[in-house]
């Protein structure tokens, strides 16, 4: 018998595999669990099924969206690294940008020194989907393809993954470029750039403590939906409930704004040392709280309180457009902020954020 190349063999474990996808398909038998985890070993190879609605907007219930989709990248980050995989989008009919970046990120990072090959099987439900997945530059990375930026001549952007300052006045030259077809306004622009640059210099002052400067990664996606714009930066770093708590304006903006819980930590904790605020805040405040105190532009203290407080830009981009929201995703806390009200809203997070995601929805004039 002729002995098998190592591809040969890898191929002839993929035609397996599709075979008894096509074989389950046809019995009218489920190819996922019922559980709210999607995982299988088919031939040596784990297959880490993706939800039928990757979204992470839906988090009410415990089988809400965004608990199914939180899974399936807590799936990728406890498998992709260790086995041959196959990332299989075959059920998935809807899939949102925000948490398509998320994804993207679980496996850039669980890839890394990885030994294993991987495959993805694309939706047999939508063509948006595969659209979606193949302009992300998804595709090239789960293939283990070198990936290279060229902002300037693309007509659609990928999902940027970068460190520090790199990209970004690339990123805003092509939604000035591509998006607003060079009718920004220098007003307009000058809100683009601060909001982005704040966002990316807090991913590299605060999330990631102790680390090396080229470890500090964020990832970025921008698409358009009809005159809507959507722009979201993630990292996969501490947390802003694990930061927030840190600044030197923490305890004076919770004084002014409110003086109860104040008093109540205070009453617990008279000296308020740095180690019984790492145990005890998160205890008392939830994190969605805790974003809420972290997007609050003004406090009342000293300028040292003040300094480093930073949410002006990232707020001000949604303030000064129509329909404008604000989403930030982080640990256990969800805050969001529209426009048209001006009245923030917040929800507990069932299951916990890999990190934090801040995405703006914007109005294109």
């Amino acid at each position: 018998m002729k002995k098998l190349t190592p591809e040969m063999r890898a191929y002839q474990a993929r035609v397996r595999i599709s075979r008894w996808l096509n074989a389950v398909s046809r019995k009218g038998k489920k190819q996922k669990p019922n559980n709210i985890t999607s995982t299988r070993n088919i031939f040596g190879q784990t297959v880490i099924y993706a939800p039928e609605h990757i979204s992470i907007y839906e988090v009410t219930g415990k089988n809400s969206n965004y608990n199914r989709t939180i899974s399936f990248i807590r799936d990728i980050e406890k498998h992709y690294k260790s086995s041959n995989c196959v990332i299989d989008f075959t059920e998935t009919r809807r899939i949102s940008a925000a948490a398509l970046v998320v994804i993207y990120a679980a496996i850039e990072m669980a890839g890394v020194g990885r030994d294993g090959k991987a495959e993805l099987s694309f939706s047999a439900h939508s063509e948006g989907v595969n659209k979606t997945i193949k302009s992300s530059n998804l595709l090239r990375l789960i293939k283990g393809h070198q990936i290279k930026y060229s902002l300037d001549q693309s007509r659609s952007m990928p999902i940027i993954s970068s460190v520090g300052s790199q990209q970004m006045e690339e990123i805003i030259d092509f939604i000035q470029r591509r998006i607003f077809k060079d009718n920004m306004s220098p007003t307009t622009e000058h809100a683009y750039g601060d909001a982005v640059s704040e966002t990316i210099n807090n991913v590299g002052l605060h999330a990631y403590p102790n680390t090396p400067l080229e470890e500090k990664r964020w990832w970025l996606m921008c698409s358009t939906f009809g005159r809507k714009l959507y722009l979201a930066i993630y990292d996969c770093g501490v947390g802003i409930p694990k930061t927030v708590i840190k600044k030197p304006w923490f305890f004076p903006l919770l004084k002014n704004s409110d003086p109860d819980q104040y008093r109540k930590l205070i009453e617990e904790m008279p000296h308020l040392d740095a180690t019984g605020i790492e145990i005890l805040v998160p205890k008392r405040i939830p994190d969605e709280r805790l974003i809420y105190y972290s997007m609050q532009s003004d406090v009342t203290g000293t300028k040292q309180e003040k300094h480093g407080q930073g949410s002006k830009s990232i707020k001000a981009l949604v303030n000064d457009t129509k329909d404008g929201l604000l989403w930030v995703f982080s640990n256990h806390g969800l805050y969001n902020f529209n426009v048209e009200d001006q009245q923030p809203g917040e929800a507990k997070l069932r299951m916990k954020f890999p990190g934090t995601l801040i995405q703006w929805n914007i109005e294109i004039p």
